[in-house]
């Protein structure tokens, strides 16, 4: 529908009105500057920060779950409300725009994509080279943090996860830091993000606590500093546990993903295995939002994918797929986000099944349970 109304028109609309301040309307409150301000996302369940929203340029993302989008995309997916609603709500019709207008918008549209080209290409070069850089996770440090897990590393499902050493961590020095800063160098696991063709978008860090097997605690603001992030894009793409097939399992997490098979939840024994680094990614976008059944100051997508806005891309040879879902953080959103993936890929001619651990547990926590693992 964003086709039947000028461009230029629509960017003097977003203008007018912050983002920020779009966000704030809704209860989502945000700190930092113009150019990066952090807000506990209301996409996905979480305690800290990972939702950026660029006051300068309209646009919001979460490193967390991978959402992103303008002052629109927010007004849909997250109030409801249809493109021409989400304009009128915004002042509506903004009238003539003169050629100097256009002009001027033109020229700042094409500096910033010009800095997101220059900025994505030099994630890439550091993505690639961190990935080049990782050995080979038997023996490390990682392989510790995942038997912990109750995961035994074996190589037919870690080809893909690698582990460095020493790996720089930047995040925020302290609650009130508008930037993030290095904060030391951690044991890390990495995982590539790989778009259906097999190229390399992203990369998955799990950082680690140097003295035992678990996850890093990491320095600086406890409350946004997290110890899994993402370098790079994971939008479209997935991380690859297992060779692909015609049959595929696929859950938010490496361990949630790889412990549904490892402990045979499923009872399929001839299934690929991957990752969709989050429930946004494994979704995609859904068409509107509803109501959280027990959360009032919260919403989840109403049920209805966007087919032109997917998340995880799944190559041509997954005819089935098997969605895996956590009953550990939000079940309400999680089976929200698995009823939008679920009727994305049906509606694509695949096969789909959904498998939920119990309600307060993932399938890493039943492995350990079970003595799983093997």
């Amino acid at each position: 529908m964003s086709q039947r109304y000028d461009p230029a028109e629509l960017d003097v609309l977003k203008s007018r009105t912050s983002l920020s301040k779009v966000f704030e309307t809704y209860g989502i409150r945000s700190k930092g500057s113009a150019r990066a301000r952090w807000a506990v996302c209301c996409f996905h369940h979480e305690k800290s920060g990972s939702l950026k929203i660029d006051d300068q340029r309209g646009r919001y993302k979460c490193f967390g779950c991978g959402v992103s989008g303008d002052h629109f995309t927010f007004l849909n997916e997250f109030v409801g409300k249809s493109f021409h609603e989400a304009v009128e709500y915004l002042g509506g019709s903004v009238g003539f725009v003169t050629t100097e207008e256009r002009r001027a918008i033109e020229q700042r549209n094409a500096e910033w994509e010009a800095q997101e080209l220059a900025e994505k290409q030099r994630t890439m070069t550091s993505v690639q080279r961190i990935f080049d850089n990782g050995k080979t996770i038997h023996g490390t440090h990682a392989e510790a943090y995942l038997a912990a897990r109750g995961l035994r590393v074996v190589k037919h499902w870690t080809f893909d996860i690698r582990f460095v050493a020493a790996l720089t961590y930047r995040g925020w020095p302290n609650p009130d830091a508008d930037d993030t800063v290095e904060l030391g160098t951690f044991p890390t696991m990495i995982a590539a993000i790989r778009n259906p063709g097999g190229d390399i978008i992203g990369l998955h860090r799990t950082y680690l606590d140097p003295d035992r097997p678990a996850k890093l605690t990491p320095p600086g603001d406890q409350r946004r500093n997290k110890a899994k992030k993402v370098l790079g894009e994971q939008r479209g793409g997935m991380i690859r546990l297992s060779p692909l097939g015609p049959r595929l399992a696929m859950g938010e997490g490496i361990e949630t993903s790889q412990a549904w098979f490892s402990g045979g939840f499923g009872g399929i024994d001839d299934v690929a295995v991957a990752a969709a680094v989050s429930l946004g990614n494994l979704a995609g976008s859904a068409m509107g939002s509803a109501e959280h059944p027990s959360d009032h100051s919260k919403r989840v997508p109403n049920g209805i994918p966007d087919m032109e806005r997917p998340g995880v891309v799944l190559p041509d040879e997954v005819r089935e797929l098997v969605l895996i879902g956590d009953g550990d953080s939000d079940p309400a959103m999680t089976r929200a986000r698995l009823m939008v993936a679920g009727r994305r890929y049906r509606n694509l001619g695949r096969r789909v099944f959904v498998s939920m651990a119990p309600q307060g547990k993932d399938f890493a926590d039943l492995n350990l349970e079970l003595g799983a693992g093997q």
